[in-house]
């Protein structure tokens, strides 16, 4: 055990706890108070990442601890999967809070103190980074729950003279406890399990327990780690409403990251939880449930995407439907870990796909949520209606907007596109031995064509349609360059992702190396993984007799990309074509006005009727 990871935590905490103390008492100097909060949340950002790459370097993980509260000893695990998640809320939260500096100056909320906004910003990432290295279903997990609850339940309700985000809030607030609730019951119903029980000791007694009542233990952890990511139906009760209504950069957090506690909660308790003496068959069938549950949020949640003419509530919804295609991943894996050996290799891409759709999701969503929080900022409105034409205004959060758009839609060669490859490629490749499970992938594969609607409407109506000529704000313009450099870090960060994806599929095996449980003892051996074949321009799966069966290679999609516009550049200046300006024709109308022109709502409006049935509408 090596004490200096222990140290490591508690100095990042100890950094962030210090911090939600001092900075509320500078509230008073806005941009100053902002400073001092980053910088806390970078200083315990470096510490955790390097108490994460400690752990990844696989000389000291798995660490365990145990830390003593007065009367009360709390287990702690930090392994390679915990410090993926600590690298990942450390990264999201150091830019955002950067990024709140400027943001928080927004003339709307100028008449609110920043008090309890600095206190409650580094007190909720001290929650999310407690509970993923909590190691029990009790007392560490209820100290950590309710840090990251009541911390973002008030940063939700920041703008509280709104009886509108009040209420959103309190929702939050009601059904985030009663997913701790079941959490807690199911960690305290096993007998022989009590408060400060570890998690590999609860998984002992779970193999003991008859199947009614490991089942409802299950079902109680899956439905509360469920909700706080957003799975269907418990997704659509809180989570639109509270990721529209808070600050943006708080939104991004939400979205990003706080998200992700839950599907860290779904897998430790899929792959950690289940005792070895489980029957594979039932555990195959918590793979089937999970997986269609997964595919049903990812189509549901898109659907109601495409419908939404706020911004906020769009991207909104899109993160139910992209943590759906994670939910789906994890189902699957689970599944195939059976008896079936030949599966395991899919098993494999499934569960990767999930990691990188973790890793993909948290950049591209944070960095959609903040491009239009700068929108917002100089617009006055998120309203989808009232926008448009912003690229001549704002042409480098258009850009970047571009990128993570493009991203989120799993365009070829982007980050969105290699983790839904490999979430569609593990299920369409399962064929016959899991038939049910290529209907999945079709289903994955039609969504991921919403997704992409979705968006074009989204960056259309935002940046390229005109509109905001008749917005009530004149003053348009681009944001400071201080609320750009978060964004063009993201946006760097995604497309290294997108480019680069065999960097993230080493860190996976780094993962698997240095953690424990079912995913490291099926997965982690050098015969599995040696079916993923890496190289610089991308990843490939490899079927059983070493031929390559589905292909992820962006740098030489991008290549070819750039080999066929040089070659349609060329074609065009050999024929001689001559530019021709002409007005455009309004069908009509003599000058284009707001009272003529196409708004967001009109747009798949065909398409938007016939999905009425999944819900989500919105009024024209």
């Amino acid at each position: 055990m090596d004490q200096s990871i222990y140290q490591s935590l508690q100095t990042g905490i100890g950094l962030l706890l210090g911090c939600a103390v001092i900075t509320p008492w500078l509230s008073g100097k806005r941009q100053w108070a902002g400073a001092l909060n980053f910088l806390a949340t970078l200083a315990a950002g470096l510490v955790f990442s390097g108490l994460a790459i400690q752990v990844l370097n696989g000389n000291s993980a798995p660490a365990s601890f145990d830390l003593h509260l007065g009367g009360l000893a709390i287990p702690l695990l930090i392994d390679g999967f915990s410090a993926v998640f600590i690298v990942l809320i450390s990264l999201v939260a150091a830019v955002t809070a950067f990024y709140c500096i400027g943001y928080m100056e927004m003339d709307h909320y100028r008449h609110y103190s920043l008090r309890s906004f600095h206190f409650c910003y580094p007190v909720f990432i001290a929650g999310m980074i407690a509970l993923v290295t909590v190691d029990d279903l009790s007392t560490g997990f209820t100290i950590a729950w309710q840090m990251m609850t009541l911390a973002s339940f008030f940063l939700i309700r920041f703008d509280h003279k709104d009886p509108v985000i009040v209420r959103s809030a309190n929702k939050y607030l009601i059904l985030m406890e009663l997913a701790w609730a079941a959490v807690l019951a199911a960690g305290l119903m096993i007998p022989g399990c009590g408060w400060g029980t570890p998690l590999h000791q609860i998984a002992d007694q779970l193999g003991m327990l008859d199947t009614g009542l490991r089942t409802l233990m299950l079902a109680l952890v899956l439905l509360g780690f469920g909700m706080k990511a957003g799975m269907f139906p418990l997704g659509q009760l809180w989570l639109p409403d509270a990721h529209s209504v808070a600050p943006s950069p708080i939104s991004a957090l939400l979205s990003g990251v706080m998200l992700k506690t839950g599907i860290y909660g779904m897998i430790r308790t899929l792959f950690w939880m289940t005792p070895e003496s489980m029957p594979a068959r039932e555990l195959q069938y918590w793979g089937l449930a999970v997986a269609l549950i997964g595919v049903v949020t990812l189509f549901i949640g898109t659907s109601q995407s495409l419908k939404q003419v706020d911004a906020k509530r769009l991207n909104a919804y899109s993160s139910i439907g992209q943590i759906g295609y994670i939910i789906l991943a994890i189902g699957a894996a689970r599944f195939y870990l059976g008896p079936d050996a030949a599966l395991h290799t899919l098993a494999l891409l499934a569960i990767l796909g999930a990691f990188l759709h973790v890793l993909n999701h948290a950049i591209f969503k944070s960095l959609l949520f903040l491009c239009v929080g700068s929108v917002q900022y100089t617009t006055g409105t998120k309203d989808l209606d009232k926008l448009g034409g912003l690229f001549a205004l704002m042409p480098v959060t258009a850009i970047i907007a571009g990128i993570a758009a493009i991203a989120v839609s799993g365009v070829p060669a982007f980050s969105g596109f290699t983790s839904k490859w490999a979430i569609v490629a593990s299920t369409l490749l399962s064929g016959k031995a899991a038939g049910i499970f290529v209907i999945f992938g079709v289903v994955a594969l039609v969504t991921s064509a919403m997704t992409l609607a979705t968006y074009v409407k989204l960056y259309g109506m935002t940046f390229t349609s005109v509109g905001v000529e008749w917005n009530e704000k004149n003053n348009v313009h681009e944001v400071s360059k201080a609320m750009l450099a978060p964004k063009a870090i993201l946006a760097a960060v995604c497309l290294l992702q997108g480019f680069f994806p065999w960097l993230f599929v080493a860190l996976f095996g780094r993962v698997l190396a240095t953690s424990e449980g079912t995913l490291s003892q099926a997965l982690g051996t050098p015969a599995v993984f040696d079916t993923l074949a890496q190289s610089y321009s991308g990843i490939r799966f490899l079927g059983s007799a070493g031929t390559p069966v589905a292909f992820s290679l962006p740098l030489v999609m991008v290549a070819m990309l750039l080999v066929a516009g040089l070659v349609a550049l060329w074609l065009r200046r050999a024929g001689g074509a001559e530019e021709r300006s002409a007005p455009v024709w309004l069908c009509g109308y003599q000058t284009l006005n707001n009272a003529n022109r196409y708004l967001s709502s009109h747009i798949f409006d065909a398409f938007k009727k016939f999905m009425k049935w999944t819900g989500g509408n919105v009024r024209a």
